[in-house]
């Protein structure tokens, strides 16, 4: 299957159909039994590193922020990740602040954010470095 440009494609099914096993193996977090994986013209069994530089991911059940410690925090140390300039990182938190509305939480360690305001920061995060796709699992969270 390919998806386009702009596309917004979902997984629906009942528990247990293998969802969130799909969005792991397109990641590289779990390798296919059988048959092959191509996203981005990525292999991610081969290439999960660059491949990471091309997506994001929000897992709802599984927060990937730092919890003791500020968002902001979080955020520059995904940009860091992805190697981003200080200038870079700063200028993007700027942008996903006002986009995503953190402004009166982003100094707040994220153990104390409500979920909607963690599931804004873990949306955030993922998009830090403009990744091309980004695959959400459990969005509705």
């Amino acid at each position: 299957m390919r998806v386009g440009r702009g596309s917004i494609f979902g997984l629906l099914g009942p528990n247990g159909a293998g969802k969130s096993t799909t969005i792991k193996m397109l990641t590289g977090i779990l390798f296919p039994t059988s048959g092959s994986v191509n996203i981005l013209g990525f292999d991610p069994t081969k290439d999960r590193k660059k491949l990471a530089y091309q997506i994001g991911t929000v897992f709802g059940q599984r927060s990937q922020l730092l919890p003791n410690l500020p968002l902001t925090d979080s955020l520059e140390f995904f940009g860091v990740m992805y190697d981003m300039s200080s200038k870079q990182i700063e200028k993007r938190i700027a942008e996903l602040t006002e986009l995503f509305d953190l402004g009166s939480f982003i100094d707040q360690p994220v153990r104390k954010l409500s979920l909607g305001q963690r599931m804004r920061a873990e949306v955030a995060a993922s998009l830090i470095h403009k990744p091309k796709i980004i695959l959400l699992d459990e969005p509705t969270i």
